[in-house]
């Protein structure tokens, strides 16, 4: 029976086995569940992994971990973790985030915003605005809970709570504070925190005081002071140089009535003053009361127009005032001014009525602009207490230079009032950020913003936010990713799986002028191509914030040792830089196609700058697929937990369920591939339709595909006994693909339903194609089986060297057959070895035209014969050499050599006798002998002696020689016996008339030696 496997496509990967210590290979850890674990009703979430720390160290082959980070909050429904391994699947509510350690899980991200910062007897309230941070919730009160503030004194404890407004997600707490709390004399502190609890049935949908325990687990707020006098709330602007005017900073409502004061300098002159006051409808000056009636008196005089209202207050001295002894710059109170505000002028909104003040003084021009000044009054129907801007997070991850999409977070301003009410504003706003370069403010102070500009990222960077006279902050943290991106390829070189052939053309394009054999030709039509390892690609960032004072110390979200996997984001912008080596399934799988070396690169979606790179190398080394690792797989179970480094941090455990099978139960199998590289690899990482199983059994009909029951992947088997049930699978290539000793498994491995037996001593290896594992006979006892039950363990080898001895007998058996019946595919030349061609061309060339030079030069010389060889061309070539010496030492020399028996006239130096003729030569050379070429000879200049040069050559010795001379001598040519005309100027340079002087001359010279 043979079952096609349908595996799904995860983000999978080989992972390299650990090197070995002490001569031996480790235990192999690097594999896991190939499981899915995916977070559902989560809007921002990421994978995070310890740097190198990919599997985790939990991770088995049943068994797999993985780390989330959620980054908001979720008030509306609490997310869920799937796990699924197909036909299985599971699912886990994620427990509620931890706040502080020692603290309950809450459901709810709660921001908690003191309004007050001091409460005096006058305003004995402590108001907090609490408000609900994350996505939107339903409509409705009952789905919100109750926040309950707690206010802790050294005079005792008060609290009071709020429900949850659903169209803004928040509430205020307005706690009236006890009387005798002011009674200290002092100013002393209360401090304030709250709890959450659900919402009851009763006024303001909140229940009673919470218990003790829940005060024990409340979330601190922060601090109130607590005053016994409210101090003045003022304002003080000058008129001119000696008259200030004081007026309240406080809003006013209508119907209240309020006072301005006049403060002078005691060095104030004038007896006569005039103040004019313009106001709009809806305001009016009701009094004009001097401070000292019995210095100044005041009068009051109103003027109404269309628009405006006008009032002159007329003031003079009426006494002198008496020496003082205080600074002249000093200020005294003198002259209150009372204003009424209408009801009913602002219609619930806040409004500024615009006042204009004006100083005139005798013999001063009317309505001076200089001396003029415009006091603007806030009145409102509300007493409005603070201005809040609530932010759906606080916290943002800058994912923009990544995927070139900005991100948002919405930002709703809202009053606080003296009942707690709250109101939203949506005009007349105005806004900025304190740091472009880490965040932006919309235009409409409704969201901030990063756009992918930003350089950097920072904690607690600051939003300004104004309306009216009410001003507030927002602080955020933002995280920015701390480029370049690390791209993590679990195998960067890969390798040709040796006879491992899948359907499809050959990679590469087919050579044109190449003549193609009819052979050839059968086995491109055949359809197969080669197959090469493929490796898992995940693209990780670590994200980190900057001081604000400029430092260079950063902070890491997490630590510095924790990763993102932002794939899901950036594999829509990866490629690999030439796509006929290798290339990208799905962001995920690197596909080897040819031999050669490329990259795979992020380019950045907003500019042409690349992201990260990361090099890879494809070659057409063999590698082996040595086993198969099997996990049977019944059912997953799952487990999470919190984790302490950040309060969005969730890890997930998921393990396989392999209990004793019950009938027709349902398996689903987990494979791994060993290769003789030392790499691992799961089988999800290939292309199902590429990978050929077979699933076999001891007992017959004990197996059925799952196919026939409906299910996607695995076997149906009728159940195990006590002793359990072991399937053997195989691993072979495409049907399409397999011919002759390619049907034999690529690779195989034996998986035990229930309690595998204990080992017995393996037996001797039997000698077979199908590399069958001594642990293997160990555990089946040394049975045989069928088509695919013979293979590799469940475990892996301590060594690969014996594995790969075995797989090299196989192999040198099939390597031949494998080269005839699949076509190479065809390499492509890179410009390297183009310029080493060229090179090498180059160098050939020259050698060629040395060599054709060299025949060249001796066929040219080869027919030109020595001017000394002419008389015996079979002589060897002689050897000349030049001698140096004087006139005596050479006429000594050449008379020694000469016969004592030759006739005078032969022996004698022929000189001159008269005018006669030239004279006959003073030896000829023997018969048979070599003469040297023409001899050069120095002559010598008259009045003066010179060295003679002397030419000798060696030639082989004549047949019949001198007696004198011993056998073997070389013959001796001298210049003496050149010619006539030399040997006569030389025995006339001697003064020799005679030859018996030149004979007695050389005598002389023999007996003084």
């Amino acid at each position: 029976m043979e079952l096609r496997s349908a595996m799904p496509a995860l983000e999978l990967a080989p992972f390299p086995i650990p090197s070995s210590v002490d001569g031996e290979q480790r235990t192999l850890d690097s594999v896991y569940l190939p499981a899915t674990l995916e977070l559902l009703d989560a809007p921002e979430h990421f994978r995070v992994q310890q740097v190198g720390g990919y599997p985790p160290a939990n991770s088995s082959l049943g068994s797999r971990s993985e780390t989330f980070l959620l980054l908001q909050p979720w008030p509306r429904a609490q997310p869920l973790l799937r796990a699924s391994y197909p036909p299985f699947a599971t699912q886990q509510v994620v427990p509620p985030r931890i706040t502080e350690p020692h603290q309950r899980p809450v459901p709810w991200d709660v921001r908690a915003v003191s309004v007050e910062a001091t409460v005096t007897p006058a305003e004995p309230h402590a108001r907090v605005l609490f408000h609900l941070k994350g996505q939107d919730w339903p409509p409705g009160p009952g789905s919100l809970p109750c926040a309950r503030l707690h206010a802790t004194h050294p005079a005792g404890t008060a609290h009071r709570a709020c429900h949850f407004q659903p169209s803004l997600g928040a509430c205020v707490v307005e706690l009236e504070l006890p009387a005798h709390w002011f009674a200290q004399g002092s100013s002393t502190r209360a401090e304030l925190a709250y709890t959450l609890e659900p919402a009851a049935e009763g006024p303001g949908g909140c229940g009673p005081s919470g218990d003790g325990d829940a005060r024990e687990q409340a979330l601190p707020v922060g601090s109130v002071e607590l005053r016994p006098a409210d101090p003045p709330q003022y304002q003080e602007v000058p008129l001119d140089e000696a008259v200030m005017l004081r007026v309240p900073d406080v809003p006013v409502r209508p119907g209240q009535l309020f006072s301005a004061t006049l403060l002078l300098r005691h060095n104030f002159t004038a007896s006569v003053l005039t103040l004019r006051i313009k106001v709009k409808k809806g305001l009016h000056v009701t009094a004009a009361r001097p401070a000292q009636p019995s210095l100044w008196t005041a009068r009051l005089d109103r003027f109404k127009a269309s628009k405006h209202h006008t009032t002159l207050i007329t003031c003079h001295r009426a006494g002198l005032t008496g020496p003082d002894s205080s600074s002249p710059l000093e200020l005294s109170e003198f002259l209150w001014v009372d204003f009424l505000v209408e009801n009913g002028t602002s219609g619930g909104v806040a409004v500024t009525r615009p006042v204009t003040w004006q100083l005139e003084y005798p013999g001063q021009a009317p309505e001076a602009e200089k001396d003029k000044m415009v006091w603007e009054i806030l009145v409102s129907e509300r007493d409005i207490r603070a201005l809040v801007p609530l932010a759906k997070a606080e916290e943002l991850v800058n994912t923009a230079p990544l995927t070139g999409e900005p991100q948002r977070v919405p930002v709703r301003l809202v009053t606080v009032d003296s009942g707690g009410a709250l109101v939203e504003v949506t005009e007349h706003i105005g806004c900025e950020s304190a740091n472009t370069q880490v965040l932006q403010v919309s235009e409409k102070c409704d969201a901030v913003f990063v756009a992918g500009k930003e350089s950097q990222g920072a904690r607690g960077v600051r939003v300004d936010f104004w309306w009216r006279r009410l001003r507030a902050s927002l602080r955020l943290t933002v995280w920015a990713p701390l480029l370049p991106l690390r791209i993590e390829l679990t195998d960067t070189t890969l390798e040709q799986v040796r006879g491992w052939r899948v359907p499809g053309p050959a990679e590469g394009p087919p050579e044109a002028e190449a003549p193609v054999v009819a052979e050839e030709a059968e086995r491109r039509a055949r359809g197969c191509r080669l197959q090469y390892q493929r490796a898992g690609v995940r693209f990780l960032v670590p994200f980190v914030a900057h001081p604000l004072d400029g430092g260079r110390r950063l902070t890491h979200l997490l630590g510095p040792d924790w990763l993102l996997d932002v794939s899901h984001l950036v594999a829509p912008h990866a490629r690999v830089q030439d796509p006929r080596v290798a290339s990208l399934e799905g962001g995920r799988v690197l596909v080897g196609r040819e031999p050669g070396v490329t990259s795979i690169e992020v380019r950045s979606p907003l500019s042409d700058s690349i992201l990260g790179e990361q090099a890879l190398a494809v070659t057409d080394d063999k590698v082996s697929v040595l086993e198969l690792r099997v996990q049977p797989v019944m059912g997953i179970s799952l487990a999470l937990s919190r984790g302490t480094a950040h309060p969005g941090e969730v890890t997930a455990t998921c393990w396989a369920q392999s209990a004793f099978p019950a009938p027709k139960q349902e398996v689903a199998l987990s494979l791994w591939l060993s290769f003789s590289d030392h790499t691992l690899a799961p089988a999800e990482l290939y292309d199902h339709h590429d990978l050929g199983l077979s699933v076999s059994a001891e007992e017959p009909g004990a197996v059925l595909p799952a196919e026939e029951r409906g299910a996607p992947l695995g076997v149906v088997v009728s159940g195990a006994g006590a002793e359990g049930l072991p399937l053997h699978i195989a691993l072979h290539p495409p049907e399409p693909c397999r011919r002759g000793r390619h049907r034999v498994p690529l690779a195989s491995g034996t998986a035990w339903l229930g309690l595998p037996p204990a080992p017995t001593p393996a037996p001797a290896r039997p000698s077979s194609p199908a590399r069958s594992s001594p642990v293997t006979e160990a555990s089946m006892g040394g049975k045989q089986w069928e088509a695919g039950g013979v293979g590799g363990s469940g475990g892996v080898r301590g060594k690969f060297e014996p594995a790969e001895e075995e797989a090299e007998a196989g192999d040198a058996e099939e390597e031949e057959e494998e080269e005839e019946e699949m076509v190479p595919a065809p390499q492509r030349v890179t410009d390297l070895e183009l310029g080493m061609y060229a090179l090498l061309g180059i160098f050939c060339l020259a050698i060629l035209i040395f060599l054709v030079n060299g025949v060249v030069f001796v066929l040219r010389y080869q027919r030109k014969e020595p001017p000394d060889s002419a008389t015996d061309p079979a002589s060897p070539q002689p050897h000349n050499w030049v001698w140096l010496g004087t006139d005596q030492e050479e006429l000594s020399r050449q008379l020694d050599r000469q016969s004592p028996g030759l006739p005078k006239g032969e022996g004698g130096c022929p000189c001159e006798s008269g005018g006669g003729g030239e004279a006959p030569t003073l030896a000829q050379a023997p018969a048979g002998g070599t003469t040297g070429p023409s001899s050069a000879l120095a002559r010598k200049e008259a009045g003066g002696r010179r060295k003679r040069v002397e030419f000798v050559t060696f030639a082989p010795a004549p047949p019949a020689q001198l007696p004198e001379e011993p056998a073997g001598a070389p013959a001796v040519q001298s210049i003496l016996v050149a010619g006539e005309d030399d040997i006569r100027w030389v025995c006339e340079d001697m003064g020799l008339k005679d030859p018996e002087e030149l004979r007695s001359y050389m005598e002389r010279i023999r007996g003084s030696s």
